[in-house]
């Protein structure tokens, strides 16, 4: 099953990258509170553009009102589009570099995979050495250890996935869980309705 090869695969990778691996989950959840603190900073921004009287009187902002020293409501604009462009900026920043941590995690465990294979084929006995077909050996080094790479990719982008949707979602139901629940069973159906559209597309091009 695919769960055994994955504990395979884990028994192989050097506990230094494992290591790695605790840091780019903490990573992950860095970058979730990030697309958090995005789409928290949205909602200001909107009702300050849409109606500013309303947020200047929200006992919420009192506090930022009194350290800005600001006095009319229009001037809640520049601050809160500054603050809703810095935090944008800073999510945008978390996923890239998160992405380029996986990639970068990734292909160094396939190197360090790509180096143990080697070396145990190299002290293999001489007999296995002439019994073997040197393509075979060409194809476990590159081939498979490509294949294990890509298997490693999808995972962390799942992993990273789920953390982040999970955290949005936790924090909308804790807001207004009508609304998230509602929101999310409607994006289930969208995408059950893609998938049901292309599948069998899918399945013809593969």
């Amino acid at each position: 099953t695919i769960s055994s090869l994955l504990k395979r695969l884990w028994h192989h990778i050097s506990p230094r990258r494992r290591g790695q691996f605790g840091l780019l989950l903490v990573l992950m959840l860095l970058a979730s509170f990030a697309e958090i603190v995005s789409i928290g900073a949205v909602l200001p921004f909107l009702g300050a553009l849409t109606s500013p009287e309303r947020i200047f009187n929200l006992p919420t902002f009192q506090h930022f009102i009194q350290l800005l020293k600001l006095t009319e409501a229009n001037q809640l604009i520049l601050p809160l589009t500054i603050a809703f462009a810095v935090a944008a900026l800073i999510a945008g920043g978390m996923r890239l570099l998160l992405l380029w941590a996986s990639m970068r995690l990734s292909y160094a465990a396939g190197a360090d995979l790509s180096l143990s294979i080697y070396r145990r084929t190299l002290y293999q006995p001489y007999a296995v050495h002439c019994a073997r077909n040197s393509s075979e050996i060409i194809n476990g080094i590159s081939s498979k250890t490509g294949n294990a790479i890509n298997t490693i990719i999808n995972i962390l982008s799942l992993i990273s996935s789920s953390i982040i949707l999970a955290a949005i979602l936790f924090v909308l139901l804790v807001l207004d869980p009508t609304i998230a629940l509602l929101a999310f069973g409607g994006f289930a159906l969208i995408y059950a309705f893609i998938i049901h559209l292309t599948r069998n597309r899918l399945l013809i091009n593969s």
